[in-house]
């Protein structure tokens, strides 16, 4: 088969974004993917279709009317997915942005495919009840859990429409070096095709004015980990909770030793203060500087 030549408006990740963003559970994940205008400013119409494993929070899209949301609870939902964005592209109402909310929970929908637990399925429920959930054994168990899927996320990333991955945040120890890197909840084979396949990885963080006055002064803040003016500071142990404190969210995507992020930041600055599709995506697709409304010291 002859190689295939492809101009740069041909190829789906540089005309389309890929954007992953990790956080801790309630720190506004689901809230950002819910900023995706119905018209953006450059007059592109958007059909947003949100797929949420089973449980997960959606309250957020509920409001949105050009938003759609499919609830999955196994892995083999994930091609019915793709075939249902596939086949929208032809019609008069293609699906333009996909949301994974979450990605780290599809992982889970992965562990069951490989190890064969699927506790969504009613007919089991009276054997699963007596039965411990089956974990992969081994690196060969959790290489498999890894490799399904970055598979389906390359099925997914040659589609021509906006993707966003949504995941859990977690810290891993270690113990060799002595230091804690902060990332997507995901496993390390899983982990590596998240950072290659994706343009923009950020972490999603809240701060408050008692976290860092700057806020409310010049705009700047010292340091964009919330916690460490607490640890440092008046409140060693992290227990005072501020009624009034005034809190912030922002997307960090510069380089860190800590934090596994990465992305434009020539066009967004390190960190964006309370990041919506607006002032993160639409700079992207558009080539221009955002307007920065932090710097960090």
């Amino acid at each position: 088969m002859p190689l295939t030549i492809l101009s740069p408006d041909q190829i789906p990740a540089l005309t389309k974004v890929r954007l992953g963003i990790f956080a801790r559970n309630g720190a506004g994940k689901t809230t950002f993917a819910s900023t995706i205008p119905e018209v953006d400013e450059t007059g592109a119409r958007h059909r947003v279709l949100a797929a949420s494993v089973d449980i997960e929070n959606i309250r957020p899209y509920t409001t949105r009317k050009h938003y759609r949301v499919a609830k999955l609870t196994q892995w083999n939902d994930l091609l019915d997915l793709y075939e249902m964005v596939l086949g929208s592209l032809s019609s008069k109402a293609p699906v333009t942005d996909v949301i994974f909310d979450t990605w780290s929970r599809n992982q889970d929908l992965a562990i069951g495919k490989v190890t064969g637990y699927n506790p969504t399925d009613p007919e089991k429920l009276r054997q699963y009840i007596e039965r411990i959930p089956k974990r992969p054994q081994g690196w060969d168990g959790w290489g498999q859990v890894g490799a399904l899927m970055n598979e389906w996320m390359a099925n997914f990333n040659r589609l021509p429409v906006h993707l966003y991955y949504l995941v859990q945040e977690s810290d891993r120890e270690n113990k060799t070096d002595n230091y804690t890197e902060t990332g997507p909840r995901l496993t390390p084979e899983a982990n590596r095709g998240l950072r290659d396949a994706l343009e923009v990885i950020g972490r999603l963080y809240v701060v408050t004015d008692e976290d860092s006055p700057e806020i409310v002064t010049n705009g700047k803040a010292e340091d964009f980990d919330p916690n460490t003016a607490k640890k440092e500071g008046r409140d060693s142990n992290n227990r005072r909770i501020d009624p009034d404190a005034s809190e912030e969210r922002r997307l960090f995507i510069g380089q860190h030793e800590r934090y596994q992020t990465k992305g434009p930041s020539h066009l967004l600055g390190r960190v964006v203060a309370n990041p919506t599709w607006s002032n993160v995506v639409l700079p992207i697709l558009t080539q221009t500087h955002a307007k920065r409304a932090l710097e960090v010291a």
